[in-house]
């Protein structure tokens, strides 16, 4: 089970891990962006953007961005999560699931940022090697703040403050949290 977790105790550092724990190779690239280079969100009606925060991104078989960090410290993390659900095609601009860190690595520099421009974008599902995958995406920055965001029912779910710390794939991260209660002092 693929697992983030995000270290944010102390006000001069904050440290994030991720495990990749997949049955099968992911392929793993490394992949640098300039500052200005051009982006397509890679689907229908797809958003074009520039990239404004130069960054450094690790691609999942060369087609999408799991995980990244960049120039002003906003790092994105992509976690399965079968629940995804996001919902029927609209006309705002799209960017498909596997350039959805990407899409927020090249244009924001923290997480309130992020997460203030949610909605000027829909994420979009698009086939990967045949199958249609769903994911959760984690934020951090260098300030320690955190966020988890889930698409369900179309709309997302938004986990935001620096106690969000630890997440894993599947189940959703209210879930999560109910099941973390039970062993929570």
């Amino acid at each position: 089970m693929c697992t983030r977790v995000f270290d944010n105790r102390f006000d001069h550092v904050s440290v994030v891990g991720r495990t990749l724990d997949c049955e099968v190779s992911d392929e793993a690239r490394l992949w640098y962006f300039p500052e200005g280079h051009a982006r397509s969100g890679g689907c229908d009606n797809s958003l074009t953007w520039d990239v404004a925060h130069r960054n450094l991104a690790t691609s999942m078989w060369g087609v999408g961005t799991t995980e990244g960090m960049n120039e002003a410290g906003l790092s994105a993390h992509l976690l399965y999560l079968a629940a995804s659900d996001f919902g029927s095609r609209d006309d705002r601009p799209g960017v498909s699931l596997l350039l959805w860190a990407q899409y927020v690595l090249d244009s924001f520099a923290s997480v309130v940022e992020a997460l203030d421009h949610l909605d000027d974008v829909q994420i979009v599902q698009r086939p990967a090697r045949g199958q249609i995958l769903g994911a959760h995406l984690s934020l951090e920055d260098a300030s320690g703040d955190s966020a988890i965001v889930e698409m369900l029912t179309g709309q997302p779910t938004v986990h935001h403050g620096r106690e969000f710390r630890i997440m894993a794939n599947d189940p959703t991260f209210d879930e999560q949290l109910a099941s973390l209660g039970r062993y929570a002092p």
